[in-house]
Order: C-alpha cells, then sequence, then structure tokens
C-alpha cells in the first residue's frame, strides 16, 4: 500500500489463512508475515518486487506471537506461546532456539544494530523484571538491572552507544483520604546504560573548558557493538523525567523518542529538552531511520524523520485494501486457529483429560453445514465447552445484524388512563444525587414532576394517540425531548418541560433494591448492623465496598452481599479489609472518639451472603471468605468457575475468543478449588422466587437471624484507661 498515491498490492490473497506481522525486511528487498496456511502459524516472506511467496519455517507446534528482522537482513527472530526466542536464517532456511523462558513470554526482544546482540526482559526469583543483554555468539546472558526493580522494554540506540529501558524506581506515594493506606501508581522512569565504559554519559554538566577532554567519546566508531557486561550496573543513569509509565524508544543516539500517557516525545539529549511529537497518536520508525509511521484515531500517517514535531494532515488511503472473503474457507479457518488457541492457551496442558484432537475431529464434520457466521460461533462453543470449564468464551466477529436503536426511558412507573387514554405517573424511581444514572430524568429539581400527574403529550403529539408511550421515545435517549404535564387526565392546562431521557432504568431498580436492604437490616437490627452490596469484582463493584464500607464502621457487625456478582478480579483487596483486627487504639483529649490500629477495621461478626449467580471472583470471595474463617457464609452454591482469562488472538473476522489460561489452587493442602463445583454455604437456604417477587427475601432473613445471635458473644473493645500519674509511670 503506497504512503501516497500508488497502487495497493494483495500479494498473498488467501482468504482461508489468517496473515499477520507483515515487516518489510532493514534492506528493503523483502516482506515477511506470519501465516497459518498449512495449519499451523509459519514465517514465510515474498520479494518485494513481487513473486511466489517462501515458507522459511516448517513443522512449527504452537502460535508464533511476534516476528522482527535482524538489523543486516540476514535473520529473522521470533517468540512464541511456548515462551521461545528463535532465531531464523533466511539464506539456509535454518531455525536455532536461543533462549526459552519457563515463567512468562517474551515480550520485548530487541536486536542490536550489529545484529550480534539481543536485550530483553524477564522475570527473576523474586518476580521482579530484569533487563539481560544476550551475546548471539558465545550464547551467554548478563544482567543489566538488578532484582530490586521492575526493568522492562530495553531499546538499542542506532549508534550503538546506549541501551534504553524503562524501571520502576520512583517511589511516591499516594495516601488514601477514606484510609490510612497507599498506593503507588506513576513509579516509572528512562534509563540509560552507556554500552561501553569508553562512552560518557550524555547528561555530563556542558562546560567547554573544564570537561572539554572528559566528555570525549572514546566508544568505537565502527559498526561493531562494543558491550563491557562487568560493570555496567554502574553506567546507568536516568533521563531526567518525572515519573511517569514510559515505552516505545526509539533513539539515533542524539534523541531518544517515547511515548507517555497515549503521546509521543522528542527527548534532546544534549540540551535536555523535551517536546511533544505527537498527541494521542503510536510511532513506528522504519529501518535507516528516515521516514517514521503514526497511527492515530485509527488512521495511519507516514512523515519524515528524524522530527520533534509530527505534522499529520494527510492519512494514507486504504480505500483499495480490498480483500476477497471466502466464507467456508474463512470459517474453517477460525475453527481451526479456535481449536490451536485452546490447545497453545489452554491452563493445563492435558486438557482436563480430554483428547482435544478427537475433539477437533468430532466437530470439523459440522463445518459443511455452517451457513451463517452464528452457526460458526454455536459449532465453536460446542467445542470448547468440551473442556467442562469456566470462561471459554467465543464472541462472533463481523456479521450483519439490525442497529440497536436506544429507547428513551423516564425512570417512572406508568400507567394507561382507561377513559382519556393519558399516561399517569404512578411512582417515580428514587435515585442518588450522586450519579446522572442514578436519577429518573424526571425528578431533576425544578421541574416539579409528582407521583400521580399525566404525560399528556411528548414533543408535541398527544400520549393518549398512541396505543404504547414508548412509540414516542424511540431513539430519544440522551435526546432533548419536550414533555407536557398535567395534574389531570386532560391536554388543557399542560405545562411543558424538557428532559434527556435515560437509556436504561436497571441501575435505578437495583440501587432502590440496595436501599431497601440497607433499611430492612437498619430497622431488624436497631442500627447495630451494616449491609454492603458487592455487584462485582471490577471498579463498580469496588466503589460500592468503599461507599458504604466506611460509613458502616461503627456497626457491631457486617452483612455482604455477593449474590449476582459478576465477577473480576479485586475481592483480594475486600478480603484484606475484613481480615483487619485491631491491636491499638488511639485517643486524643479533645474528642470522646477512639480509633483502631489498623484503621478502618470494623470489629464484629460477618456474614455472607451468596447464590448461584455468585460467579468468577464473586466465587473466589466466598472461598477466601470461608478460608480465612471471617464469618458464616449463607444461601446456595456459587457458580463455579474461576480459571481466568485475558484478551482474545487477532482473528479474521474479528472474533473474540477467550481462552481460559491461570487458575487458582489452595495454599494449604495444595489442592484445586472452586472449579465446577463452586463454594458450598454454612447455611444452605434458596429464597423461595414468589415470596422474593412479594418483597421477602429470605436469604437476608437468615442473615439477619444469625448475625444478631453472634452479636451476643460479641466482646466491646476496650474504652479509654483511668487517667496516668507519675506512679503508674514508674516516676
Amino acid at each position: 500500500m503506497p504512503a501516497g498515491k500508488g497502487v495497493t498490492y494483495n500479494i498473498t490473497r488467501t482468504p482461508g489463512a489468517n496473515e499477520r506481522n507483515a515487516d518489510w525486511s532493514p534492506d528493503n528487498k523483502y516482506i515477511a508475515y506470519i501465516s497459518d496456511r498449512t495449519g499451523e502459524t509459519e514465517i514465510w516472506i515474498e520479494k518485494a518486487e513481487g513473486g511466489e511467496p517462501v515458507q522459511l519455517t516448517k513443522g512449527n507446534d504452537t502460535y508464533i506471537r511476534s516476528i522482527q528482522w535482524s538489523p543486516d537482513s540476514k535473520s529473522i527472530l521470533y517468540t512464541d506461546r511456548k515462551n521461545r526466542v528463535v532465531m531464523v536464517d533466511v539464506a539456509s532456511k535454518s531455525k536455532k532456539e536461543i533462549l526459552r523462558n519457563p515463567e512468562q513470554e517474551f515480550h520485548d526482544v530487541a536486536i542490536s544494530p550489529d545484529s550480534k546482540w539481543l536485550a530483553y526482559s524477564r522475570p527473576a526469583s523474586n518476580q521482579m523484571q530484569v533487563v539481560y543483554l544476550y551475546n548471539l555468539a558465545d550464547k551467554k546472558e548478563y544482567p543489566v538491572t538488578e532484582k530490586w526493580y521492575n526493568s522492562s522494554s530495553p531499546e538499542f540506540s542506532n549508534d550503538g552507544k546506549y541501551l534504553i529501558f524503562s524501571s520502576d524506581r520512583d517511589f511516591n506515594p499516594i495516601y488514601g483520604s477514606l484510609e490510612w493506606n497507599h498506593v503507588y501508581t506513576r513509579t516509572g522512569g528512562i534509563y540509560i546504560a552507556m554500552l561501553s565504559r569508553a562512552t560518557p554519559s550524555p547528561f555530563l554538566p556542558d562546560n567547554e573548558d573544564v570537561n572539554k577532554d572528559d566528555k570525549k567519546d572514546n566508544s568505537d566508531e565502527s559498526n561493531t557493538l562494543v558491550v563491557d557486561t562487568d560493570d555496567i550496573l554502574e553506567r546507568i543513569v536516568k533521563v531526567p523525567l518525572n515519573a511517569g509509565n514510559y515505552y516505545n524508544f526509539y533513539s539515533d543516539g542524539k534523541t531518544l523518542w517515547y511515548s507517555e500517557g497515549g503521546n509521543i516525545h522528542a527527548y534532546n539529549l544534549k540540551e535536555q529538552q523535551d517536546e511533544t511529537v505527537a498527541e494521542g497518536a503510536s510511532m513506528s520508525v522504519a529501518a535507516g531511520g528516515k521516514k517514521a509511521l503514526f497511527f492515530k484515531n485509527r488512521n495511519f500517517y507516514v512523515a519524515d524523520f528524524p522530527t520533534s514535531k509530527a505534522k499529520l494532515e494527510k492519512r494514507v488511503d486504504m480505500a483499495d485494501m480490498v480483500a476477497t472473503i471466502d466464507y467456508p474457507k474463512e470459517w474453517a479457518q477460525i475453527f481451526d486457529e479456535a481449536w490451536r488457541a485452546f490447545r497453545d492457551g489452554f491452563y493445563l496442558e492435558n486438557m482436563h483429560g480430554v483428547n482435544w484432537k478427537n475433539i477437533k475431529a468430532k466437530y470439523e464434520v459440522l463445518l459443511p453445514y455452517v451457513t451463517t457466521r452464528l452457526d460458526l460461533n454455536y459449532v465453536i462453543g460446542e467445542m470448547i465447552s468440551e473442556l467442562a470449564c469456566g470462561h471459554a468464551y467465543v464472541n462472533p466477529g463481523e456479521y450483519k445484524k439490525p442497529e440497536r436503536i436506544p429507547m428513551g426511558l423516564l425512570g417512572a412507573e406508568l400507567s394507561r388512563d382507561a377513559k382519556s387514554g393519558f399516561y399517569k405517573i404512578n411512582k417515580l424511581i428514587k435515585g442518588a444525587p450522586y450519579s446522572k444514572s442514578l436519577r429518573s430524568p424526571l425528578t431533576e429539581q425544578g421541574l416539579n414532576v409528582k407521583e400521580g400527574d399525566y404525560i399528556t403529550a411528548i414533543d408535541g403529539i398527544p400520549t393518549s394517540s398512541v396505543e404504547n408511550i414508548y412509540k414516542l421515545l424511540i431513539g430519544k435517549a440522551d435526546v432533548m425531548t419536550e414533555l407536557q404535564i398535567n395534574s389531570k387526565n386532560t391536554l388543557d392546562g399542560s405545562r411543558k418541560i424538557v428532559i434527556k431521557p435515560i437509556s436504561d432504568e436497571y441501575p435505578l431498580y437495583h440501587y432502590n433494591w440496595v436501599q431497601n436492604n440497607l433499611k430492612k437490616v437498619e430497622k431488624a437490627t436497631n442500627g447495630k448492623v451494616g449491609y454492603i452490596y458487592i455487584p462485582d469484582m471490577g471498579p463498580e463493584g469496588l466503589n460500592e465496598f468503599a461507599r458504604y464500607f466506611y460509613p458502616q464502621l461503627d456497626k457491631e457487625g457486617l452483612i455482604i452481599d455477593d449474590r449476582s456478582n459478576g465477577g473480576g478480579n479485586i475481592s483480594p483487596m475486600i478480603i484484606e479489609r475484613l481480615l483487619r483486627n485491631p491491636y491499638r487504639m488511639t485517643m486524643s483529649r479533645t474528642s470522646t472518639n477512639v480509633s483502631t490500629i489498623p484503621d478502618a477495621t470494623q470489629y464484629g461478626p460477618k456474614v455472607l451472603l451468596i447464590d448461584k449467580y455468585s460467579a468468577s471472583d464473586g466465587d473466589l470471595f466466598p472461598w477466601s471468605f470461608k478460608a480465612n474463617k471471617i464469618g458464616t457464609v449463607i444461601g446456595t452454591r456459587t457458580w463455579g468457575g474461576i480459571v481466568g482469562i485475558s484478551g482474545s488472538l487477532p482473528y479474521m473476522d474479528g472474533t473474540d475468543i477467550r481462552v481460559p489460561f491461570f487458575t487458582n489452587y489452595d495454599a494449604k493442602s495444595g489442592q484445586w478449588i472452586v472449579e465446577n463445583h463452586g463454594v458450598d454455604p454454612d447455611i444452605l437456604i434458596d429464597n423461595d422466587p414468589i415470596k422474593e417477587q412479594a418483597g421477602e427475601d429470605q436469604q437476608l432473613e437468615k442473615a439477619i437471624e444469625v448475625i444478631m445471635e453472634q452479636l451476643k458473644d460479641r466482646k466491646p473493645l476496650p474504652k479509654v484507661p483511668a487517667p496516668r500519674t507519675f506512679k503508674d509511670l514508674g516516676l
């Protein structure tokens, strides 16, 4: 595809293969890419001027993650899902395993300008990432950083003098406002290691008369890198920038380009000046360093390089990027790649004892009968379900579907007046002032809409003219809409108001359900017991926990509701707080209040509610609650799926497939936990659906009963001791 005007070429024309990571050779003679046209991911190359594709690798046994050319264009390095770094010789097509890391995959391997060294990071025994250099000739590894700090993303400068990397060495705690605690967020900095001891620091003070000789660079000017490994730890300097999250480094030895906060910067090493090159963009520099490719707002731009300010004005025209789709071939490829994704990534290599090759044969016979994209989804879903493992998900890629039109909702319960046909407001759903999504638009201050009022018209159309008022609210979510309101069931005398209808009333109903539970517990326990509902184990769940935990620290007991918890990953943070026990008390002469150490400790019995919809981290939460003997668990057995997932591999049509790849086990017994069974309650009780619909929550009532009984054994914390005298102080 041309950067400006020209012809766009489809050089592979393979609708039945997933081809990706195309990369020009530094000498511009070849294009390398990853293809699975053989049934496995292999490396292929084609001549830049055209010709038949050449398969470089054969017999691969796992997913190739990434490829990159060596600067001399003689080799291609790749990383894969078996945690290997492999070098392929282009001329002989031979490959050699360079490194294998048992702890994790390699994600940041760099090749030196002379193609003789590698730089990368891998974890030490304390799980801190350490940057290493590797000499390809003598096959030896040399540490560049220590295991005291996480260090990663190494890159060689083009002149071969520096190794640039990020390292988390800046410690500036942020203290919490709800409890005496801290967190470290922005700890990263950019560091430069001088590879040769003859290379001076780029940040020596600039005084020509005094330091003229001291600043002279005595390093080798040839193409061969000079690396003095024995004291490299002592030749590391920090780029004088504030702490941040830095990545994507490139340097010509004079200027350092980097990304931070979604923006690209250029730092002049000599002048020690920082400039913003492009905002909201990413950058990749072409071999030779004369052009750079920028990506911003889903568009590509090509600019001259080096530059301290990129003008991203003319985007690369991708209109001619057209490929023929052959659905049977494409769907067969997606099915095969899905099968391989589980083969290569499932958390246990034994596939739960399932013969995975036989499973593939069992389901691929259905492919000739797949006629829609959703058919394929069904076949893949049935195949991966054979593993009997939670979090094995498949979501379809591109397929034709009708556009969803958001319905405007009013946050109110309405009924049609049989006589007039106008709509009466029977109930305004109460909400919270702190969130727009938790307020009915009809309850905004100044509108003066009351229960019992009638909605007589919407945007000038009488509501009596339609059999359903929501016909007049189609597409009105978050759109300025005029309502006519009257205290009587007539159009005459109606007043006009303007609102923005909401798109979802569930948050309002859910908020009211939680508030009603709070009131039930408050009333039934005479204010002694608190109640917290945790909807998930993500940001919303953490926010809800914080919103209701800290204001209820004065309660003598606590009911935590984990029912219908959608999961996430923050349960350890909540467990940590529930585990707190006071070991010190604090007092002050000027206050009757006493406080606990640790701060924010809820002292008293605790009860946890669970049900069959407590899922994922919502499973692990009650398991941890029981394992730590925090309190009594009441309800029904949980969902039973804790093998975790991360993002999807890239599929041809945007299919999203999640492969369960890690899980938990018991630290005491060394046995697997939870999966395919769930967590059993201490007290088994299910809600009768009819009673629940009528507002009776049997599980919550049981929790109240149990915790009130446990409160009888609660010993209050000691009061402030009697005043001391010299005698008490031993004086």
